[in-house]
């Protein structure tokens, strides 16, 4: 084994390096290697030394490990532990500050319609914090409405400075996170802005502001004679420029769950495809061999330009770039060590990207690639060649073209087995995902993507060229294959056992149930509660949280099905994702209150639209004291008893006549309100139901007064757990409930300061923990 390793890594020195260098950040960022100790930069130049003059080329792996990782920690002091996010993670709101620094633009996040910039900053005030330091940040500014980027320049900017949140729930965007890998250490809304002088980058300013343009045209040549169908223009777009947000989410979700994504937005296979099609393209015309070359690696970084210089692609540019320098020095082509050369060039650049899933899928894919595809290919050759007992002279035109067909779909589904194994572990880690199908749809789709980006290439060239008619016939073929790609990625995706989502480490606990209460915005609510193997909901929140909350929480806790459902009552944000849990998956049965829908309610409440659709949803409507079953496993067994509302509750409003639910989890009760009204408690405190609980779960009512004293005191909660957004003063958490918990020593969790609470049922105990805060509660049933 070792004399293998040994002869691999003379044959590929420079992904030896690449992987000395992960190695070297991967100690930095976990502490084995401080940096920061006195013997760190003598050892470096020692072992440097050494190799340079005994000539042992070995030396250079612990160097370049002990070379990145000092890199890697200059870079966490630049964001992880600049000054200005040590200050603000002491404030959990955004604070009053003045900053000085100079513009750039910024293309890629026009989420909410205002513009973005980048601010390098000179010198930032936060008076409250009574802090002023000169230290250089990189922060995301949001103008004020209805301002466009001003230009290039310095600046003195006023308004509120301020953190993005954790993630807040298992399995969700951790949106801080992302920004300190990505280099900017805070975000900055401004309120006002002065330009104080010129200077600043003026001439990046310039070069990404005509990158835009120029991606404005593309997009609109790509779409000329196609306005009729938005849906697959969208398509074309993501494709080819990486603008993945018009595109429909049924669609998006249909390339992801057939495991083709990297087809859908713009990525290195993309980047590949366009330097290779370029290069037969100039090939053709009858340009030399080395200026073709030259003219393909101008392209593809122009292409990363015009994209936005999106990491996928400017990794692709550069692997394509080093891979093609080879040849024109005259050297042979070797993609492990061009993998490698261009890893090192970007980790040095910025050792952040290791921790990005799309460096890791770029260049694990790849390499994985390289490694497994020869030996699967060498395994179906024989399935290739022509028949051994016919000499290859005497075989007929349609047995070599037949043999050579064997040959590509052999090769094509080596290539994509071998991409499905190396890509394995890094979409299960970071997405708890598994495509099965993607090796079989991967076959279609990518032959398809490559002639829709052929055709797109071409269309511009007829743009280019004034060819109006041409670019019309050529932006329909690729509209024709577009919708080929969307049609495979459907049919592939709803194949049975096509996708299935699994929890790494499944076995975190073995209670007989787990509650969990997300965090959501505007005082939306959504709780998954674990029985064993079955999943229950109570609450889906709107159809905004869904997708940022609720279905990548699902994924990360391997949910693929759902035993049923609970609505509370007819508001958006507490069931407004109703419809796409029944999408997602397969029409679970929903249980709802008998009172709804209210007679007044609108025909566009969430309730009614559910209701009116092509293909309603199985519902069942539950009365007071009725029971349904959730699980009769002996010794613990799971029923939701429902309290309210009573026949004579007619109310207009919805949360006046919200489900409340008495949840028997074992010995353990758990009293269910979402964001009961203060009606709705008082009719609760006068009737005879028992509303004695272990833990009460509660939502912020926007506009009434609830969860009493008199309230409190029926049900007596060891544990109170309530959703709030402390964003608004109307779903923010009450100082008067926060009073009456102390008076009664009740613990108080609020999942805007918490995250997520989990709640792990057993027989004799309750384990609470919180995401965010990180605080455990015991309790012992009653």
């Amino acid at each position: 084994m070792s004399v293998k390793i040994q002869l691999w890594t003379r044959a590929n020195p420079l992904m030896a390096l690449a992987l000395a260098a992960v190695a070297g950040i991967l100690g930095a960022e976990s502490g084995w290697l401080p940096a920061q100790a006195p013997w760190f930069l003598p050892s470096i130049l020692l072992l440097l030394g050494a190799a340079l003059v005994s000539g042992r080329a070995w030396l250079l792996v612990p160097a370049t490990s002990l070379v990145f990782a000092f890199v890697h920690a200059v870079r966490i002091e630049e964001t992880f532990r600049h000054p200005l996010r040590l200050a603000l993670q002491q404030a959990d709101k955004p604070v009053p500050a003045v900053v000085r620094g100079s513009l750039l633009p910024e293309f890629d996040t026009s989420a909410d319609e205002r513009t973005h910039a980048l601010c390098i900053t000179e010198k930032i005030e936060i008076p409250q914090a009574g802090m002023v330091t000169g230290q250089a940040a990189t922060l995301l500014v949001r103008l004020p409405k209805d301002l466009s980027f001003p230009g290039a320049g310095v600046y003195e900017l006023h308004g509120s400075i301020y953190l993005p949140r954790t993630a807040a729930n298992p399995g969700t965007f951790d949106a801080q996170q992302y920004a300190l890998r990505m280099g900017r250490v805070a975000r900055f809304d401004v309120s006002r802005m002065q330009r104080l002088g010129g200077g600043g980058a003026a001439r990046w300013c310039a070069f990404l502001e005509q990158a835009e343009k120029c991606r404005n045209w593309i997009s609109t040549q790509l779409t000329k004679d196609l306005e009729e169908d938005p849906q697959t223009v969208a398509v074309l777009r993501a494709m080819a420029l990486g603008v993945s947000a018009e595109a429909d989410d049924e669609i998006e979700d249909a390339f992801r769950n057939s495991g083709t994504l990297h087809v859908f937005a713009v990525s290195g296979m993309h980047v590949g495809l366009l330097g290779l099609i370029a290069l037969m393209l100039l090939r053709q015309v009858g340009t030399p061999r080395a200026l073709s070359l030259w003219l393909v690696i101008f392209i593809v970084f122009a292409y990363a330009f015009v994209t936005g210089w999106r990491p996928s692609a400017a990794r692709a540019a550069f692997m394509v770039a080093i891979y093609m320098s080879a040849v024109l020095v005259d050297r042979e082509s070797s993609l492990q060590n061009s993998l490698g050369a261009a890893a090192l060039l970007l980790l040095a650049t910025d050792s952040h990207q290791l921790f990005m899933p799309g460096f890791q899928l770029s260049f694990g894919v790849l390499w994985l690639s390289s490694l497994g595809s020869a030996p699967l290919l060498k395994i179906l050759q024989p399935f290739t060649r022509l028949d051994p007992f016919l000499p290859p002279q005497l075989a007929s035109w349609s047995q070599r073209s037949w043999s050579r067909c064997r040959l590509w779909l052999a090769t094509t589904l080596s290539v994509s087995f071998a991409a499905w194994i190396g890509s394995l572990p890094f979409i299960l880690g970071h997405f708890q995902s598994v495509t099965p199908v993607a090796v079989l749809a991967n076959c279609v789709l990518v032959p398809l993507s490559s002639m829709c980006l052929g055709s797109t290439c071409i269309s511009l060239c007829a743009a280019a060229l004034h060819l109006t008619g041409a670019q019309v016939i050529l932006n329909n073929v690729s509209w024709m294959l577009a919708k080929a790609m969307i049609a495979s990625a459907l049919w592939f995706a709803g194949l049975p056992g096509a996708n299935f989502h699994l929890q790494p480490g499944s076995a975190a606990t073995r209670a007989p149930a787990v509650w969990h209460m997300l965090e959501l915005p505007q005082g939306g609510a959504a709780n998954h509660l674990r029985i064993g193997s079955a999943h229950w909901l109570f609450d889906t929140g709107s159809e905004t949280s869904f997708r940022r909350v609720l279905q990548p929480y699902l994924h990360a806790s391997g949910v693929n099905a759902l035993a049923g459902v609970f609505l509370s009552h007819n508001d958006a944000d507490h069931i407004g994702a109703a419809a796409q849990i029944g999408t997602a998956f397969d029409a679970p049965l929903l249980y709802c209150s008998a009172q709804e829908p209210g007679k007044h309610d609108s025909s566009r409440s969430a309730m009614r639209h559910l209701l009116e659709r092509p293909l309603p949803p199985p519902l069942r409507k539950l009365h007071v004291d009725e029971t349904v079953t959730l699980s009769d496993a002996r010794g613990f067994k799971v029923d939701a008893r429902v309290l309210y509302p009573t026949f004579q509750v007619q109310n207009d409003r919805a949360d006046d006549r919200t489900m409340v639910l008495m949840v028997h989890l074992g010995p353990w009760r758990v009293l269910w309100l979402s964001d009961t009204g203060w009606h709705a408690e008082k009719a609760l405190c006068s009737s005879p139901q028992d509303l004695h609980c272990d833990v009460l779960i509660r939502s912020q009512h926007e506009a009434d007064l609830s969860t009493s004293a008199e309230f409190l005191l029926r049900a007596r909660p060891q544990v109170i757990l309530c959703g709030s957004d402390s964003r608004a003063v109307e779903t923010a958490l009450p100082d008067s409930l926060i009073q009456r918990a102390r008076q009664l020593d009740t613990p108080l969790l609020d999942t805007w300061s918490a995250g997520c609470i989990s709640l792990q049922f057993d027989q004799n105990e309750l384990h609470i923990q919180t995401t965010r805060s990180r605080r455990s509660l015991v309790l012992k049933p009653r």
